[in-house]
């Protein structure tokens, strides 16, 4: 069984999942720059944006 899994990541075309993922993530990043904010993705990690009403 170990094998058989061995074997089928080995004949995966690496560099074509590779090429798609930065693919998919510079995309991303793109539509996010582009769209307005109420629309825009929160990334992994970021800050909630607080409106200036709110700040002191």
């Amino acid at each position: 069984m170990k094998t058989k899994f061995i074997d089928y990541l080995k004949s995966l075309n690496w560099k074509m999942l590779i090429i798609l993922g930065v693919f998919s993530f510079f995309l991303a990043v793109i539509n996010n720059i582009f769209t307005d904010n109420s629309k825009s993705v929160e990334w992994i990690g970021s800050q909630p944006v607080l409106d200036a009403s709110e700040q002191q």
